[in-house]
């Protein structure tokens, strides 16, 4: 079986362990080409584990041992590797995308992007339901679950510096026990920047800590674990609770339409402060995405004395919604017939990848 010199020359540089973006640059292929080379190395039998660092870089390891093997299909684990001096650490929260759904809104979810470039952010929790599945709330555009994951696939947005892991919850799940689409597979293939090995719970192990990523699923449950932080998604309404043990909870507020428990779609800025590798302040800031970005609140906890300090909402939370509804009624129509509203037309980001 012949191989080409470009795949030659691509596993020599991850034999001597260049980022996937320095592969991209010395091969002057797009990211989306990487990928795909890696599935076809993968058909030839060649596997590599990945490890993700903190400044959004990819590095792929050559699995060479069954044990290597076994770990990569067996653990829900993932870590995001930090650099000994890095004492602070700032990541956007975002749940309940619902891709599929009418209600979605990715121009939201392009904001965000846009506000973690601006603000040197390079990791994305997302905190389930990517996808619409094959149940829903209200209707759905796009009714195939392969075609959800397909628009996921091409239209949530890229930057070479920016990765995002989630935890896979009950709608994306439908697509499996109902159709028996994985997206895991799928993003595994297509999507390195996107980083899905679980549903229900995910495991992030960040220097001596861990955040647990969880959402409901059919039969699952919140598994107990080691994490100092737990973020849930599901319950589309942004709230805080510190436990008695000083686990932090903090439930993640849907970055969609879908606001059956909350007045408008927002995302958190939650910034870590590490000390002898252990978190032990947060800082959560509550973020619209209107004509600026908006701060409504800020909230922060210590996880090694326990307790909390809440500041004054910054905004009127209702004075937002209006905005936010005032502006999505101008760039729409209305469909007479469902007196429903309709989305403009979705930006496809794949050119960026």
């Amino acid at each position: 079986m012949m191989m080409s010199e470009q795949t030659i020359k691509l596993i020599k540089l991850i034999n001597e362990g260049k980022t996937c973006n320095e592969i991209c640059h010395i091969l002057n292929i797009s990211n989306k080409q990487l990928y795909n080379n890696l599935t076809i190395l993968q058909n030839k039998g060649f596997h590599y584990k990945r490890k993700y660092y903190s400044n959004g870089a990819i590095v792929y390891k050559p699995i060479t041992s069954v044990m290597m093997l076994d770990n990569v299909y067996t653990s829900n684990e993932k870590s995001i590797i930090t650099s000994p001096n890095e004492l602070e650490l700032k990541v956007l929260l975002i749940s309940d995308l619902h891709y599929g759904n009418e209600f979605e809104r990715n121009d939201l979810v392009d904001r965000a992007f846009n506000y973690c470039i601006k603000n040197d952010i390079h990791i994305i929790f997302l905190c389930g339901d990517m996808i619409d599945g094959t149940s829903t709330h209200t209707e759905q555009y796009i009714s195939n679950v392969y075609e959800q994951i397909e628009h996921l696939v091409k239209d949530y947005p890229f930057d070479k510096n920016i990765l995002t892991f989630s935890v896979g919850g009950n709608h994306d799940e439908n697509g499996l026990r109902k159709s028996g689409q994985n997206i895991i597979e799928i993003l595994r293939n297509y999507r390195h920047d996107i980083i899905i090995s679980s549903y229900n719970n995910f495991f992030i192990d960040i220097k001596n800590d861990q955040i647990q990523l969880f959402h409901n699923t059919h039969k699952g449950k919140l598994i107990k674990s080691k994490s100092s932080i737990i973020l849930h998604g599901h319950r589309h309404k942004y709230s805080c609770e510190q436990e008695k043990s000083k686990i932090l909870h903090i439930y993640v507020p849907a970055l969609s339409d879908l606001n059956f428990n909350q007045p408008i779609p927002t995302a958190i800025l939650m910034t870590l402060q590490f000390d002898s590798g252990y978190i032990y302040d947060v800082n959560l800031n509550q973020i619209y995405f209107g004509d600026n970005d908006y701060i409504l609140n800020e909230v922060k906890f210590n996880l090694l004395r326990g307790g909390h300090i809440k500041t004054p909402n910054t905004l009127n939370e209702e004075k937002i919604r209006k905005e936010s509804y005032d502006d999505y009624i101008k760039k729409s129509t209305i469909d007479d017939s469902k007196k429903l509203v309709k989305k403009p037309e979705r930006l496809n980001q794949i050119e960026k990848i």
